[in-house]
């Protein structure tokens, strides 16, 4: 699956699952790849488990030692590489 389409999905996640970030209609006025996790678009452990959830679902991976927010999966671009590198392994 090409990048792009992994991140338009997840984008399309982490709006839906979290009210701190704005709509994917602002458009490139708003910098989704770089938001950190937590604390700054959540800092709800249950938001976080909610969202690993919805991701797993939509991609067909699991999340087994690191979830959205850990080191290594600080921003939002980091979770696109992360789950690009499983579906791609």
């Amino acid at each position: 699956m090409e990048i792009q389409r992994i991140r338009d999905e997840v984008l399309e996640v982490f709006t839906d699952k979290l009210p701190r970030l704005p709509p994917l209609h602002v458009g490139s006025a708003f910098d989704f790849d770089n938001q950190v996790i937590a604390p700054d678009v959540t800092d709800d452990p249950l938001d976080i488990a909610e969202l690993t959830m919805a991701l797993e679902d939509a991609f067909g991976i699991l999340f087994d030692d690191k979830v959205p927010g850990d080191s290594g999966m600080e921003r939002i671009i980091d979770v696109v590489h992360f789950i690009h590198e499983q579906l791609n392994s």
